[in-house]
């Protein structure tokens, strides 16, 4: 077959661009699988380094984290054992609560017991005392009996702060039984002007009584009513009352002014016992000064002593050295002794003792 010449060029063209599409289709295979490894790879890499940045990160917010809720972990522990000692708490306030219950409902009782009422007093008396500063036995005593030549009485407490102040209280006013009129409207009235009267008796008794003639006499007595609202009754339907009981030495006294009137003595126990110390130190002072000046000359007497020794000693060593040793020595020089074997004198006492000087103006 002849080709013609003047198809040669396209023909070879054509062949050129057939084999040109298939060296580029496979090189565009073998670029797009190469292509595909690196990405591959490429993703794997950036994969792994985006994972390690990631997990870098979340162990530095971890540890921020962690730092911030410290605070918080000690506060909720701090929170957790004050619930806990709360609820301790409340446990120990039921108890309490539990406790008051059944000592109120003693209280109740005894006070509803007409033979633990009279004595209802004396136990509200104790109680301020218990809680006042003084002691028992020694500044005061309960139930002494005092001795007034016509008789012996016998206040509740007698306070003595030494010399100074003695003070008896009584707690026998017989007004207990009115109590429960004083609370009902209907009777109050008449129950008041019950209770004055026979505040007003029981003043005149503690008088006739006379606890300031007695044998270690009081400077007042005090007249204890267990109750404020008592002694509001009494000020309000009695005035002059309280004015006569004064003037009988005689003070009627609620809780709260016995209270008040005993913070008042142990002021003044407190002050007696300072100024008992004071002039118990002025004693002690004048008297170590008497012993130190005593003992002073006996040591200035020791002190001359020892300075004659002295001095007869060193006068002694000089009549040696002139009198005695110079014989001796021509002696022992006879003997044929060596200057070491010779007698030798002893040395005089070159400190004298030091004399004390005692000052005649501190006398």
């Amino acid at each position: 077959m002849v080709i013609d010449p003047t198809l040669l060029p396209v023909l070879t063209f054509a062949g050129g661009l057939v084999l040109g599409l298939a060296l580029m289709a496979l090189i565009r295979g073998s670029m797009t699988n190469q292509f595909k490894v690196l990405s591959q790879e490429t993703l794997g890499e950036l994969m792994e380094r985006t994972r390690a940045s990631m997990n870098a990160d979340l162990a530095q917010k971890r540890e921020s984290i962690d730092e911030m809720l410290k605070p918080v972990k000690g506060n909720l522990e701090v929170l957790t054992g004050a619930v806990n000692q709360l609820k301790s708490t409340d446990d120990a306030v039921r108890r309490d609560l539990l406790n008051l219950q059944k000592e109120t409902s003693k209280l109740a009782g005894a006070i509803n017991n007409p033979a633990e009422r009279g004595r209802f007093g004396e136990y509200i008396l104790k109680t301020i005392l218990d809680n006042s500063g003084l002691i028992e036995g020694q500044h005061y005593a309960s139930q002494t009996s005092l001795s007034d030549g016509g008789g012996t009485s016998r206040p509740d407490i007698l306070i003595r702060i030494h010399d100074d102040l003695r003070v008896a209280i009584d707690a026998k006013a017989p007004i207990i039984d009115l109590i429960d009129d004083l609370d009902d409207d209907a009777t109050h009235k008449q129950a008041a002007i019950r209770l004055v009267a026979q505040v007003r008796e029981h003043v005149k008794a503690l008088a006739k009584r006379d606890y300031g003639r007695a044998e270690g006499n009081a400077d007042f007595t005090v007249l204890f009513l267990p109750g404020d609202h008592l002694y509001a009754v009494v000020a309000r339907h009695d005035r002059d009352l309280l004015d006569y009981a004064a003037k009988q030495k005689v003070l009627v006294a609620s809780p709260m002014m016995l209270i008040g009137l005993l913070k008042i003595i142990v002021m003044t126990a407190r002050q007696a016992d300072t100024a008992r110390n004071a002039k118990r130190i002025a004693e002690v002072g004048a008297d170590l000064h008497n012993r130190l000046r005593t003992f002073m000359e006996h040591l200035d007497k020791v002190g001359r002593a020892l300075k004659s020794s002295v001095d007869t000693y060193n006068k002694s060593v000089g009549s040696m050295e002139r009198m005695v040793l110079p014989k001796a020595r021509e002696f022992d020089a006879l003997r044929g002794l060596k200057d070491a074997e010779m007698l030798e004198a002893p040395e005089a006492v070159e400190v004298e003792p030091r004399i004390a000087e005692l000052d005649e103006k501190a006398a």
